[in-house]
């Protein structure tokens, strides 16, 4: 069974997400528990409910907020009509970060799933500070940033980007994997730059790549740079009808290396494109 941690704040961007993912895993035994948290320190995913009096009890608060999460169930089962989910709430005063790392650390979650603003999916999700010190609360588990502004279709073309001057093995990665196998999916390893200019050590990185890959319907893009990488990568996202962009991270570089350059931030321009972002140990 796939453990499946959704945080919510009972708006549209979260239940957009919630639906995508609830849809993606449609035929799979799955376990959605869906988490909020209450605490007053100005995380975008705190509740945005009138719960009324300011000296209302956090009881109060909690019970007010467990409806509203019985009413979102009943709403995702009716919306998504499937026997092989369950649905669970959860609400805590607890800061969210915190009940995200106890809840990977204790329940065995496989995925954390959020919704972003859709204007431009990575950057408004990820950039936030507070998302940030969830992403970076998450370690070991894949996060999942899927627009608003969507449409789920079949990810029968999933993209993802290399430099190809460090080797990650796909085939190992079981979020990307599971995905491909179930909707036989054709991966797109996307080079920003010309592939005679590889240097002797990204040209072993890319042989490897493609052993790795050997078993799968994979095609290997080297695409001329135009204006920046940013754009460039967000154009071949459009042009191929990319319908998912995974990327990895390592934990302690995540930030500082990708979200220097604004090629990750600028990704999420398309609306209809969800990210996979899966953490590697260094």
């Amino acid at each position: 069974m796939k453990n499946i941690l959704v945080p919510t704040d009972f708006s549209d961007n979260a239940y957009a997400a919630l639906l995508y993912v609830s849809r993606l895993y449609a035929k799979e035994t799955v376990k959605v528990t869906l988490l909020h948290s209450f605490e007053d320190d100005g995380n975008p995913l705190s509740v945005k409910l009138d719960l009324g009096l300011s000296d209302r009890s956090v009881s109060g608060k909690k019970g007010q907020l467990q409806k509203a999460g019985d009413e979102l169930i009943a709403q995702i089962q009716k919306d998504v009509r499937t026997e092989s989910h369950t649905y669970e709430m959860i609400v805590t005063s607890e800061p969210l970060t915190k009940t995200v790392n106890a809840m990977i650390a204790e329940n065995d979650i496989d995925l954390v799933v959020v919704g972003s603003k859709g204007r431009s999916s990575i950057e408004d999700v990820i950039v936030g500070s507070n998302t940030i010190r969830l992403t970076e609360a998450i370690e070991g588990c894949p996060l999942f940033v899927v627009p608003n502004e969507i449409h789920f279709i079949l990810p029968t073309k999933i993209a993802f980007s290399s430099d190809y001057n460090e080797f990650y093995p796909i085939s190992k990665l079981k979020p990307i994997t599971r995905l491909v196998r179930h909707y036989r999916s054709q991966i797109a390893i996307v080079h920003v730059g010309a592939k005679n200019e590889l240097t002797e050590d990204q040209q072993t990185n890319y042989d490897k790549f493609v052993l790795d890959l050997s078993e799968y319907d994979a095609e290997f893009h080297f695409v001329p740079k135009k204006g920046n990488i940013s754009s460039t990568l967000h154009d071949f996202i459009g042009d191929h009808d990319i319908d998912l962009v995974t990327l990895v991270y390592h934990k302690h570089a995540f930030l500082k290396k990708l979200f220097r350059e604004p090629v990750v931030n600028r990704l999420g321009k398309h609306k209809s494109v969800p990210t996979l972002i899966i953490p590697v140990k260094q």
